[in-house]
C-alpha cells in the first residue's frame, strides 16, 4: 500500500525542509541566499513541489542531486570513508 501525499484536509503539505531541498537540488540556490525568497515566489516552488509529490517524483528529484552534492571530501567516495570519518 502506498502512503498518501494528501493530509486530512485533502491538501498536499509542503514543509520548509521540502523547499530547502528543492532549492539545493533544482536551481542550486542556497536556502539562506537573499535571492531565494524571490525565486520561490516567481517560480511557484510550492506548487511545483505539490505537483511532484502527487506524481511521486519529488523524492527522486531531490535525492538524486543531494547524493551527488554530498561527497565533498575525497574519502567519502569510498564506503569505508563513511564509517571511519562519520559522514
Amino acid at each position: 500500500m502506498q502512503a498518501s501525499v494528501y493530509d486530512l484536509f485533502g491538501e498536499v503539505p509542503v514543509y520548509r525542509h521540502d523547499i530547502d531541498a528543492w532549492l539545493l537540488a533544482v536551481p542550486r540556490i542556497s536556502p539562506d541566499s537573499p535571492r531565494a525568497p524571490a525565486y520561490i515566489r516567481s517560480y511557484d516552488v510550492v506548487g511545483k513541489i505539490q505537483r511532484f509529490k502527487v506524481a511521486g517524483t519529488f523524492e527522486a528529484t531531490v535525492q538524486r542531486v543531494n547524493l551527488s552534492r554530498r561527497a565533498s571530501h575525497w574519502w567519502e567516495r569510498f564506503s569505508w570513508g563513511r564509517y571511519c570519518y562519520g559522514s
